[in-house]
């Protein structure tokens, strides 16, 4: 049960950009777009209703019989490689770590919550989850390579013109008062409420990011931790002093990789633009109370300068926390042809790494924030080892020339040995 049990279907509420439910932000989303949308979505659905829906019950069900699940198959991954996954950081909540699950797992302080479920069918009698993690839309200013028109409205436009999807432009269920009203006045009434992070699209775009921290504050639920992910494009200085009042904040700043492949991969993006506003986030970091962190998807697009942006990150002292590409397939890391995974795996055999910190290895912790990107590292160089598809590389280098990549020297040449 080690490899695949997670705590997140007794812990967490995700919630959509187009308003439905889902188990876990770091799963492909299977329900948008389908009947089950019209169903487990917050304007049909209340909270409570979702917890003990046949979806999570049997979500449940499946973790605690050691069930893995396709769905999962980006923490799979990132474990197969030594990254650190959602899956373990979460558990490490529940005081579950992977070296220890047996003995861990039974004096956590959560079992009493697994063995309600394990003898009650997967139900549970836990309505009101300590964490919340939402999609305020699909409003965002970028179209980057690996993202899709659920969590980009610029991709969302460019794919309706091309006639390659007939989803909405925009997705947005907080525009609907009486959904949202519902879903923040049900998480200002959590007494156990410890996590709220917010993506979107770019949430800063999205006016309710700015109400919903109001209306933590007039509930005084400020003895949280309060989370969001953003693009970078946007610096909200008025917004950040808000922010202090909140016991504990993390700020996580998207960026793929060094110089000007990533304007290419992050489209609509100016690489210095986001990298001067890390260094304003920064000025506001402060010991154990607000943190801030670069996320980064490693992936085929990326590799090629990733080092020279950890490099960066380390002289800034500034911890990563990255999410390994699994999807779209053909990005993965692994689908670069031979001389080029070859001529990476030679750079990165370069790295210098750094003497490990005493004491017991957590992946949240910002101080090991060397010790995080050194994993990373190690992570790059087992994806680079594994065998590529011929078939995925194919569809990869078919999509960079589609893309126009090899009209400039400068990105061509990650790509080809001269």
């Amino acid at each position: 049960m080690k490899t695949v049990f997670c705590n997140i279907p007794w812990k967490e509420v995700h919630i959509n950009a187009d308003g439905t439910y889902h188990t876990c932000g770091a799963q492909t989303n299977k329900i948008s777009g389908t009947l089950e949308a019209e169903i487990y979505n917050v304007h049909t659905m209340t909270i409570p209703e979702w917890i003990n829906s046949q979806h999570q019950i049997t979500a449940r069900n499946k973790k605690l019989q050691g069930q893995s699940e396709a769905l999962c198959a980006m923490c799979y991954h990132e474990e197969s490689l030594g990254s650190s996954s959602k899956r373990v950081k979460e558990n490490l909540k529940s005081r579950i770590s992977v070296d220890r699950f047996d003995a861990d797992y039974q004096s956590s302080p959560d079992y009493p919550l697994f063995k309600f479920s394990t003898e009650n069918q997967g139900r549970t009698d836990n309505l009101s989850p300590e964490s919340y993690h939402i999609s305020l839309g699909n409003e965002c200013n970028l179209a980057c390579r690996m993202c899709g028109p659920t969590a980009s409205s610029r991709i969302a436009v460019e794919l309706i013109q091309q006639k390659a999807y007939s989803g909405p432009a925009r997705m947005n269920w907080t525009e609907n008062e009486n959904s949202w009203n519902h879903v923040v006045d049900y998480i200002c009434r959590t007494d156990n409420l410890r996590f709220v992070h917010l993506i979107g699209g770019e949430p800063l775009m999205n006016p309710r990011f700015e109400n919903l921290i109001d209306r933590l504050l007039a509930a005084n639920k400020t003895n949280i931790y309060l989370g969001f992910t953003t693009n970078g494009t946007i610096f909200n200085e008025a917004l950040m002093h808000k922010l202090n009042a909140f016991r504990h904040v993390d700020v996580g700043v998207s960026i793929e990789c060094w110089g000007r492949l990533n304007d290419y991969v992050r489209r609509g993006s100016g690489t210095q633009t986001v990298l001067d506003n890390i260094d304003l986030y920064l000025k506001h970091r402060k010991e154990a109370h607000v943190y801030v962190t670069l996320r980064a998807v490693p992936s085929a697009l990326t590799v090629h300068t990733l080092d020279e942006l950890y490099r960066w990150c380390i002289t800034r002292r500034l911890d990563v926390m990255t999410n390994i590409l699994v999807e779209p397939e053909y990005q993965q890391i692994r689908h670069l042809p031979l001389d080029i995974k070859a001529r990476l795996l030679e750079q990165y055999a370069s790295w210098e790494h750094s003497v490990p910190l005493p004491g017991t290895s957590d992946p949240r912790d910002p101080n090991r924030f060397r010790e995080h990107i050194d994993n990373e590292i190690m992570a790059i160089i087992k994806a680079l080892e594994q065998p590529s598809d011929p078939e995925q590389t194919g569809i990869l280098y078919a999509k960079l020339a589609d893309w126009g990549w090899f009209e400039d020297s400068e990105i061509q040449k990650y790509f080809f040995i001269d």
